[in-house]
C-alpha cells in the first residue's frame, strides 16, 4: 500500500502529455470485478461482490451456514451469493454475465422458485435492499432451506455434472498442452505425445457427450422439485422475517434505532448489529423485556408526536421563501403589474421571495430522569406472563428511550437491600447497547428491599447536578421507609423543582398487572412511610404521556 501511493506521489515528476489525466494513467488501488465464470445467475458488478464478501466476514453464522451446505451441494456458494444479491440489490435481475456452466443451471431453477414466492417479495419490502445484515440473515433462511429441499439424486446428479466439466476441461487443456509439445518434439518421443494427446482428447469428449446429456436431463422442468422448492422457500422466508424484524426490534430498543423524529440512534456498524442479535437470541429475559419496552416505546412515541409545538412570533430578521402569510410588501407589489407577476411565480417557485423570519419561544427545557429500579429477591417473583424484573427491565429500557428522544440525562439506581446500590447515567439518554443491556439485565436479588439508600442518592443528585428531574421508581413496593429520610427526599423535591405527579413522585407497581399493562401506577408521597403505598388509578400510558410532555 505504502509503494502503491508512493507511486501516487511521484506521478508529477513523470513526463506526460499536458492535458494527460492522472486517475487516466495511474489504475486504482483496486478495482472490484464481477464473477465472470459462468456461475452466477442475478446480474450484478464489483460492487456486489465487495457487500457479499464483508457480510460473510462479517456474519460467521452466514459463513458456517455456506460451508456446511456447500459439503452436500457443491454449487451452494453461488447459490448463496445469488440469493443474498436478490435482497441485497436495489432492482434485482436475473441475466447471468457470461452463460451458466451445466452445473450451475440447477441454481437458476431454484433461484427463479424463491423469487417467484410472496414471502421474498414480502421480506424485501421490510427493508432489505442496501442492507447486508438483513440480506444475510434472509439468505440465511431460504438459501440452506431450499439446497435441503432438493432430492438426494438431483443434488447427486449436479455433483456429477460439475465433476464433468471440471475433468473435460482439465483433461481437453491436457490435450492441447501434449500437442504443443509434440510438435516440438522429433521422431518417437513426437508420436508418443502425439498418441496421449489424442487418448485426452478422446475422453475428454466422451465427458463431454456424457456432461451434455446429464444437463438435458436436469434441465427438464421437474414439477415436485420445483413445489419442494417453493415450500421449502416460503418456510425459509417466514422464518427470516422473524428474526430480521427481531432485530431491528432489538436496535430499536437497546440501541435507540427508532423513527418519529429527533433522539440520536448509534450508528450501528454490521459487527455490532451481529452481536445485539445473537445477544438476544441467546436470552430468553432479553427477548421479553423487549417485547414489553417496544410496546411502550411505541406509546412514547405516539405522545411525543402529537406534542403542540410552540408556534414563532417572533421577528428576527428577513430570510427567503415562499410563504405567502410572511412575504415582504415590498415582493407582494410585484402581482400589481402585468408585467412582473411572473417575477413573483418565479420567486414562489424558487423560493427565493424576502419574506419575515420568525422564532420561537420554548418554556425551559425539561430535567434529568431518575429511575430507581428495585431488585430485591421478591422481585423476581411471577407478574402475569413475565416476572417481576423483566417487566422492570423493559419498562425502564422504555424511559431510556423517551430519555433518549428528548436528549434528557437518565440515571438509573439499582437497589436491593442495605448497602446495595448501583448507579448507571446515560448523558443525553445515550449510551454503547453494551452498556444498555448491562444495565437492563443487573439484578441484586437482595433479601431486602429499603428505599433509603436509593432516596439518599436521589435527593443528593437533584440537589448537586440534576435538579428539574422526574422521579420514577420501579417497584413492588412492600417496604418502610425512615421518616427522616423520606423528609429530606420530600424537601429536596420541592426546593429543586423536582417534577412531581399529582404533588407526589411516582411509583410503578410490579405486584399489580392488569390486562397485559406493565403494571398499576401508584403513588409514593405523603403516604410513603405506611405499608402499602395507595395504588393510583393511571396506567402506564398515562405514565409515559406525561413523562413525554
Amino acid at each position: 500500500m505504502i509503494d502503491a501511493m508512493q507511486g501516487v506521489v511521484d506521478a508529477t515528476a513523470l513526463d506526460l502529455p499536458e492535458n494527460a489525466d492522472l486517475f487516466d494513467t495511474f489504475p486504482p488501488l483496486f478495482v472490484p470485478q464481477a464473477i465472470a465464470d459462468g456461475s452466477q445467475v442475478i446480474r450484478h458488478d464489483g460492487y456486489d461482490v465487495e457487500a457479499w464478501d464483508a457480510a460473510v466476514r462479517d456474519y460467521g453464522k452466514l459463513r458456517e451456514a455456506v460451508e456446511g451446505a456447500s459439503r452436500r451441494l457443491i454449487t451452494a456458494l453461488p447459490l448463496f451469493r445469488d440469493v443474498f444479491w436478490s435482497f441485497y440489490k436495489q432492482s434485482p435481475t436475473i441475466g447471468p454475465i457470461v452463460a451458466l456452466t451445466p452445473a450451475h443451471a440447477i441454481n437458476r431453477q431454484i433461484v427463479e422458485q424463491i423469487l417467484g414466492t410472496t414471502e421474498w417479495r414480502q421480506t424485501r419490502a421490510a427493508g432489505t435492499s442496501g442492507d447486508p445484515i438483513a440480506s444475510a440473515m434472509a439468505t440465511l433462511g431460504v438459501a440452506y432451506s431450499a439446497i435441503q429441499a432438493l432430492d438426494a439424486a438431483t443434488v447427486a446428479d449436479v455433483n456429477r455434472l460439475h465433476e464433468l466439466e471440471s475433468g473435460a476441461a482439465a483433461l481437453f487443456a491436457q490435450a492441447t498442452a501434449l500437442t504443443d509439445l509434440a510438435e516440438q518434439a522429433e521422431g518417437d518421443r513426437a508420436r508418443d505425445l502425439f498418441e496421449q494427446a489424442e487418448r485426452a482428447r478422446t475422453e475428454a469428449e466422451r465427458q463431454q457427450t456424457e456432461l451434455e446429456q446429464a444437463a438435458a436431463a436436469l434441465a427438464t422442468e421437474d414439477e415436485a422439485r420445483e413445489e419442494a422448492l417453493r415450500r421449502a422457500a416460503r418456510s425459509g422466508l417466514t422464518r427470516a422475517m422473524g428474526e430480521i424484524a427481531e432485530e431491528a426490534e432489538a436496535v430499536r430498543v437497546f440501541g435507540g434505532g427508532y423513527g418519529g423524529g429527533g433522539g440520536g440512534a448509534q450508528q450501528f456498524t454490521a459487527k455490532d448489529r451481529i452481536a445485539l442479535a445473537q445477544m438476544v437470541q441467546g436470552s430468553r429475559r432479553l427477548k421479553q423485556m423487549m417485547a414489553i419496552a417496544g410496546r411502550q416505546i411505541t406509546i412514547a412515541l405516539d405522545v411525543q408526536a402529537t406534542k403542540v409545538p410552540y408556534p414563532p412570533t417572533e421577528v428576527a430578521g428577513i430570510t427567503f421563501g415562499n410563504d405567502p402569510a410572511l412575504v415582504l410588501p415590498s415582493e407582494l407589489a410585484l402581482l400589481m403589474l402585468p408585467q412582473t407577476k411572473l417575477l413573483f411565480y418565479k420567486g414562489m417557485a424558487e423560493r427565493s421571495l424576502m419574506q419575515w423570519e420568525l422564532i420561537g419561544r420554548q418554556p425551559q427545557g425539561q430535567g434529568p430522569v431518575i429511575v430507581a429500579v428495585d431488585e430485591s429477591g421478591s422481585m423476581s417473583g411471577p407478574c402475569g406472563p413475565y416476572p417481576k424484573t423483566v417487566w422492570a427491565g423493559g419498562t425502564l429500557l422504555a424511559f431510556l428511550a423517551i430519555a433518549r428522544l428528548q436528549k434528557r440525562d437518565l440515571v438509573v439506581l439499582h437497589f436491593a437491600e442495605q448497602g446495595q446500590l448501583r448507579v448507571d447515567v446515560f448523558p443525553g439518554g445515550e449510551g454503547p447497547y453494551q452498556e444498555t443491556l448491562r444495565c437492563a439485565e443487573h439484578f441484586y436479588n437482595g433479601g431486602d428491599t429499603r428505599f433509603e439508600p436509593w432516596m439518599r442518592k436521589a435527593t443528593d443528585l437533584v440537589q448537586t447536578s440534576q435538579p428539574k428531574a422526574d422521579m420514577i421508581v420501579l417497584t413492588d413496593g412492600l417496604t418502610t421507609i425512615d421518616r427522616t429520610v423520606l423528609g429530606e427526599f420530600n424537601a429536596a423535591r420541592k426546593a429543586m423543582e423536582m417534577r412531581s405527579y399529582d404533588g407526589d413522585a411516582l411509583v410503578w407497581r410490579a405486584d399489580r398487572h392488569d390486562a397485559g399493562d406493565a403494571g398499576a401506577i401508584a403513588l409514593l408521597g405523603r403516604r410513603a412511610d405506611t405499608r402499602r403505598p395507595e395504588p393510583g388509578p393511571a396506567g402506564p400510558e398515562r405514565h409515559f404521556r406525561d413523562l413525554a410532555t
